[in-house]
């Protein structure tokens, strides 16, 4: 599949499936691939490349050229595999339907305009592998951010905590009114940058759906959905935190409809 109609602000990749980057930026990608396999490689080869664990490893490098947002780092993503298919399949994804980094970049074009906080996408590239393919996305780095199970990790029992549950609770909010349903909202795909303001930002939405409207159903599965995470991460005693508890935490009750 060739990308007939990119998501706005940015262009299909001359003779990459399934690719696009933004506009007036294909040179960079050019050059970038010119001497590695993958942006992912690329991106650990960089100077100055810092590693972030989770499924799999994200590069954090110094960012080319300014961005939509200017951050000055970005963040380079392997796509792998989740859930029953990840011991079969690792990366791979069949070549059926829309590739993953354009589905990821449109969800992303249209979550920002409607004024939900995630990082702008620089680049999505597939790699045709038979009937499969492989992909990277690059998006501009959240500066500060840290994942919301690791500042819980980090704060747990304090006031930052209560803090930082809510701002979770408020960016479920938001998603859902403006019609953005993060099917995988989890702990490690909301991120919290540092600062007296705690505004939550999501990211990973090669899952999300676009909506026509809000939506108070999907509000409550993205709850449901990222407080079994909370439960899953845990906390650092070993203490069990229960379902109600979190939801609780994530949506008090002066805060509910």
């Amino acid at each position: 599949m060739s990308v007939r109609r990119p998501p706005t602000g940015y262009e299909a990749v001359s003779g990459r499936w399934g690719s696009v980057v933004l506009e007036g930026a294909s040179t960079w990608l050019d050059d970038a691939l010119a001497g590695a396999e993958s942006l992912h490689t690329w991106a650990a080869s960089r100077p100055h490349a810092e590693p972030y664990k989770g499924r799999g490893t994200v590069f954090t490098v110094p960012a080319p050229f300014a961005g939509p947002d200017g951050a000055e780092r970005w963040a380079v993503r392997h796509y792998r595999r989740g859930g029953a298919m990840e011991g079969a399949l690792v990366d791979r994804y069949l070549r059926v339907g829309r590739p993953r980094p354009i589905r990821e970049t449109r969800a992303s074009v249209v979550a920002r305009e409607r004024g939900i906080p995630t990082p702008a996408v620089i680049a999505g590239v597939s790699y045709p592998d038979g009937a499969f393919y492989r992909c990277d996305l690059v998006t501009e780095f959240v500066d500060g951010g840290r994942p919301l199970s690791e500042v819980l990790h980090r704060t747990d029992g304090s006031r930052a905590w209560v803090e930082a549950m809510r701002a979770a609770g408020r960016l479920i909010d938001r998603l859902a009114e403006a019609g953005i349903y993060h099917v995988d909202l989890n702990a490690h795909n909301i991120v919290l940058p540092e600062g007296e303001e705690i505004e939550a930002w999501a990211i990973d939405l090669d899952r999300a759906r676009v909506l026509r409207g809000s939506s108070a159903t999907v509000a409550d599965r993205m709850t449901a959905r990222l407080s079994r995470s909370i439960v899953k991460v845990g906390t650092p005693t070993g203490e069990p935190i229960g379902i109600r508890e979190v939801m609780a935490a994530l949506h008090p009750p002066s805060r509910r409809p």
